[in-house]
């Protein structure tokens, strides 16, 4: 049997609708109504698209359409029910009786009956009823001449979706393509339903909105992505590259270290930060990053620049070589006795040289330091706070908490040896004394110092809030986080408290979540009802309503002014009314 052309479109149009793409059709299931007004399954997929995209009066529209043309069709009576609920209660009711004649075990339609009983029709005299009859039930039509049949079948409530796994396959197969508006087209309606927790597809996203010139979405979808799980180097890198276009390549170079830390071996990550540092003029750390690209990849095109940079640098030495040559002749003629003695990196120098990177903001360098520590030593808690210091400052808290865990299982087991010591010896007191001095000298000199110059760090970074330079004063936080001593532990509150503010005015909110999430780790107890309600914020700003009321809602029992208690409570309400439409679009949506 020939297909006719309504049912060609209907047929497309329902597999557009599978595949998630809404935009499409729409397009197809209104040709559809426009080639044969009649058909009740062209009327009816078109409102069920129009109210998946949230044009509820379209939506309902349509509903009406197919309703008139086929009033039995109980999904059609179930879907203006809840629609119209909320403007006419009455005629949502009647509908949702009518289809509960079919769908029996549906709770929604229930409620609406109950919640809004229908009218008992008016008994009218028969002369009457004849008369209306007569008035509405005309003469049946001749029937057209194709088959009934051949029309497609009329749509479920909900369509048909594809696995979410398939259509992440698509999708990506489209971006291989070039096909990035497509791809968008296909897992965007997904994002917004029964995918909306996927980091993968939102890492997609972002990949598709950034070839599409959006580049600022495309950081917030990124961004997002990862703060919901999606730690791999490739997101960490295309994060990277798109702040990079903007200009903001410090936090670039936060992200490139993030996808180092992911996967030390990424070769793109590695030869963008020779390319930030080269623009910077320190050329000896873009030769030393593309110098590890060359020693994994041989061939790679970067080899060509470093061998440019030497050359370079040759010919500036050659002008500076006759200045020198004396010099080195003389101590070449220096005897072996007089030779310096080589230069042996103690233990405490590589924890200082440690140190120094986690305070510079190299964090792929400060994690790698920490870690060839640890192949020495892995039994010191120094070490093990380190090494989640340097984490903690790129970002990864999660591994920081676990390094912060082991460093402080090691000290109570350490204190309780000594303890056990000293209670064997405990006659001695003498003894117990010496030791308990050589304790407390162990510290070192410098702490002291340290402590006031992460004290410094934190004050110029609150300055710098006030003045709204959030990139200098985010740096400042980072600064005092890495030199406070893990024993301030209340400056290191403040300045991860301190850092979540940073991030916020940057709307970096993931980030900024997670800041404020690791100092209330540090702290359970001494957590303050001011930082429950700049994280609630956090919350909010990403649309992440359930968890912002929960946040503002344990703000108000710690220490806030009425001032405050009462723009909290105002946002409590705003976040209410937006979690609510929240749910209602998704409910529409399914």
């Amino acid at each position: 049997m020939v297909e006719t052309p309504i049912s060609k479109v209907l047929e497309e149009a329902s597999y557009k609708a599978q595949a998630g793409d809404i935009l499409g059709a729409v397009e197809l299931y209104r040709n559809a109504t426009e080639l044969d007004g009649s058909s009740a399954s062209a009327w009816y997929g078109l409102a069920v698209m129009q109210s998946k995209r949230g044009n509820t009066a379209d939506a309902v529209s349509a509903f009406e359409r197919a309703h008139d043309l086929k009033p039995d069709h109980a999904p059609t009576s179930a879907n203006l029910a809840v629609l119209l609920e909320s403007s006419d209660p009455v005629r949502a009711a009647t509908l949702a009786k009518l289809a509960l004649k079919t769908l029996s075990d549906v709770e929604e339609l229930t409620r609406i009956v109950e919640k809004h009983p229908p009218e008992e029709p008016l008994i009218l005299p028969a002369r009457i009823v004849e008369k209306q009859v007569q008035e509405v039930i005309p003469d049946p039509p001749m029937l057209d001449s194709k088959p009934v049949d051949e029309e497609s079948p009329m749509l479920e409530a909900t369509p048909v979706l594809a696995d979410i796994a398939d259509v992440a396959e698509h999708a990506a197969e489209l971006a291989r393509e070039g096909e990035f508006q497509e791809s968008l087209n296909l897992i965007q309606p997904r994002l917004e339903s029964d995918a909306s927790g996927n980091s993968s597809l939102w890492a997609l996203c972002g990949v598709c909105l950034s070839q599409l010139d959006h580049v600022e979405d495309a950081i917030q979808a990124i961004e997002y992505a990862i703060s919901i799980g999606e730690d791999s180097a490739k997101a960490h890198f295309n994060l990277a590259q798109l702040l990079r276009k903007l200009g903001r390549n410090d936090s670039a170079m936060q992200s490139l270290a993030n996808a180092l830390l992911s996967d030390p071996s990424h070769i793109n990550s590695l030869v963008a930060r020779g390319e930030i540092f080269l623009e910077r003029g320190e050329d000896d750390l873009a030769v030393q990053n593309w110098e590890r690209v060359v020693a994994m990849e041989p061939e790679h095109p970067i080899s060509i620049e470093i061998e440019n940079l030497k050359l370079s640098d040759d010919a500036t030495d050659d002008d500076s070589e006759e200045v020198v040559k004396d010099e080195v002749e003389e101590q070449s003629a220096e005897s072996d006795e007089d030779a310096p003695i080589p230069f042996v990196e103690t233990r405490s120098f590589k924890i200082d040289k440690a140190r120094e990177l986690t305070d510079s903001g190299d964090h792929v360098g400060a994690v790698n330091a920490w870690k060839d520590l640890l192949l020495d030593d892995n039994s010191s808690p120094e070490v093990w706070h380190g090494l989640a210091d340097a984490l903690s400052v790129a970002g990864h808290i999660d591994r920081a908490h676990q390094c912060r865990q082991r460093a402080n299982a090691i000290e109570e087991e350490t204190q309780n040896e000594e303890e056990r010591k000293e209670a064997v010896f405990e006659a001695d007191l003498v003894e117990a004394a010496i030791v308990a001095e050589g304790k407390a000298s162990h510290l070192p000199p410098s702490e002291e110092e340290s402590v006031n110059v992460a004290i410094e760090w934190y004050n110029n970074g609150l300055n710098l809030l006030t003045e709204e330079n959030s990139l200098e004063a985010l740096n400042c936080f980072e600064k005092a986080i890495g030199g406070a001593p893990r024993e301030e532990r209340e400056l290191r509150v403040r300045a991860q408290n301190g850092r979540g503010h940073a991030l916020y005015q940057l709307r970096r909110y993931p980030e900024s979540i997670q800041a404020y999430h690791a100092a209330i780790t540090m702290d359970p107890a001494g957590v303050t009802g001011r930082a429950l309600y700049n994280m609630g914020s956090s919350y909010a700003a990403v649309e992440l309503y359930a968890d912002a009321i929960k946040c503002f809602e344990q703000a108000l029992g710690r220490g806030l002014d009425t001032e405050d208690v009462t723009i909290c409570k105002t946002q409590i309400n705003r976040c209410r009314l937006l979690h609510k439409e929240q749910e209602k679009r998704r409910r529409a949506a399914a």
